[in-house]
């Protein structure tokens, strides 16, 4: 499954966390069992087991020392102190309290537990067996006086005496390798420790890098594009890396982007034509009273003399004419009221184009006119588009060389958004738009052509925009001749 969403990139470093932590708490209790079981156990055992060894043998050491006083008999085992060296008869209570603790002794190494761990499985049930066998033949030895009696009891005790004294050294032994064993064993466990916290340092490196990565990188780049924006560059846009909630911050901070650059260019676009507006009619307004005052005169004296009528004539109609133009020059600069009417499309361009067949025809350049993808009906102002697209074929004639061809096409499609909408592109074969023009071509009064208005395109766009669609240079064609359209609503 692809990390994509915070939410899910956080909740994989918890599992992480939390995985960390489990086999650090996991490993620490099996430490703790382990030596406890290792360690702990064991020496509490063979504590018992030597304390309990101790009394039996120490027990039967002493009965010996008493029973075989004075019979010349190798004595085992410390002397009873209160005895000293005396040789008389021993004490029958003596004797049976010592033969008891014996008994007692055998008989909690045969109850306490763990021992099999340290004596093994047959020490205290042989030892319990000895000490029971030895106390019935003291008994009998005292009741009876039976020598017999008394010889046995004293090889019993002897034996038990020889067992414990082997046991211990067996403890002992083992006790030294468990020891061995011990340290092995506790170096393991350190080894298992510190591969753990190793663990959880390398886990907690990699959830720094990552968080670096998915979250505290992407919002430096994403504060860096934030300060730059606010510095001016409307032009820069976040690198968007991957999927997920920072990702789509940073394309919906690109979006935002676009939009305030599209925005703040399209306001800038509108003072540039508030001011291009204001500066037209302070020019129209200046120009019309004198051009009406020239009209007058000349009116006046069509009625004198016949020749002088004919260019009197001349003059009125170039003055008509102008007022025309600044009629139209006034109308880009304020904003239109359109005459929407429902037109068909393609009658209507070959109506408009049919006038500058006769222009073209006279520079020698081939007109084609092709509405064949172009819509039956469109609502649309005919006058208005008439001015867009006559000046649109106006530059494609002045920049297609004798010989060439200027190409007229419509079109419809269905935007993104899902309103349809058509257009009309003119196409030239003149010298093409170089990239740096292609960015001001539609400013009113910038112009390529040597004593240009600059007018003629600003007004197409305006137009355009005014129907709701917009002008553009489809194909620069630097060289090879040049695209240019636009495109309103069909409906």
């Amino acid at each position: 499954m692809a990390l994509s969403s915070l939410r899910v990139k956080f909740v994989f470093l918890l599992a992480a966390f939390g995985l960390v932590v489990l086999i650090n708490a996991m490993t620490t209790l099996w430490g703790v069992v382990f030596l406890e079981r290792q360690l702990d156990r064991p020496m509490r055992a063979t504590e018992t087991a030597l304390t309990l060894l101790n009394q039996a043998k120490r027990a039967a050491g002493e009965q010996y020392h008493d029973i075989a006083r004075g019979s010349g008999t190798a004595v085992i085992g410390p002397r009873p102190a209160e005895d000293g060296e005396s040789t008389g008869q021993p004490d029958p209570n003596i004797l049976l309290e010592r033969a008891e603790t014996a008994r007692r002794a055998t008989s909690d190494l045969l109850a306490a537990k763990d021992l099999e761990i340290v004596l093994g499985g047959g020490v205290p049930h042989y030892l319990s067996d000895r000490v029971s066998r030895a106390n019935g033949e003291l008994r009998t030895w005292m009741d009876t006086g039976d020598e017999g009696a008394k010889a046995e009891t004293l090889r019993l005790l002897y034996d038990i005496h020889e067992r414990i004294e082997k046991t211990e050294s067996n403890v002992v032994e083992n006790a030294k390798r468990a020891s061995a064993h011990t340290d092995t064993m506790r170096g393991r466990v350190l080894i298992s420790l510190g591969a753990s916290v190793a663990i959880a340092i390398l886990t907690a490196i990699l959830a720094a890098q990552l968080v670096r990565r998915w979250v505290l990188g992407p919002v430096a780049e994403l504060r860096e594009a934030a300060e730059r924006f606010a510095r001016g560059e409307l032009d820069y846009r976040v690198a968007v890396v991957g999927q997920g909630e920072i990702a789509t911050l940073a394309s919906e901070f690109n979006t935002m982007a676009g939009t305030i650059k599209g925005m703040q260019a399209e306001r800038i676009e509108r003072e540039r034509l508030a001011a291009f507006g204001t500066a037209t009619q302070r020019i129209v307004h200046n120009i019309k009273s004198p051009l009406a005052g020239i009209r007058m005169m000349a009116e006046l004296a069509s009625e004198g003399a016949d020749d002088a009528k004919e260019k009197l004539a001349r003059i009125v109609s170039t003055v008509d004419r102008m007022n025309v133009w600044l009629k139209r020059l006034l109308d880009v600069s304020r904003p239109g009221e359109l005459n929407m009417a429902i037109t068909g499309a393609s009658r209507w361009l070959n109506d408009v184009l049919a006038p500058m067949q006769a222009r073209a025809q006279g520079a020698g350049i081939e007109l084609e006119i092709d509405t064949a993808q172009g819509p039956e009906l469109a609502r649309f102002d005919g006058a208005q588009l008439e001015q867009a697209v006559v000046a649109l074929v106006s530059n494609a004639l002045e920049a297609t060389p004798k010989g060439g061809t200027v190409r007229v096409r419509t079109w419809s499609d269905k935007s993104e958004s899902g309103p349809q909408r058509w257009g009309i592109d003119v196409a030239d074969e003149g010298p093409g738009v170089s990239e740096e023009a292609s960015k001001s071509l539609f400013q009113p009064y910038f112009s390529t052509k040597s004593g240009g208005s600059g007018i003629g395109l600003a007004m197409v766009q305006k137009v355009a925009r005014d129907h709701g669609g917009d002008a553009w240079l489809r194909d620069a064609g630097e060289g090879s001749g040049a695209v240019f359209a636009l495109w309103i609503p069909k409906d």
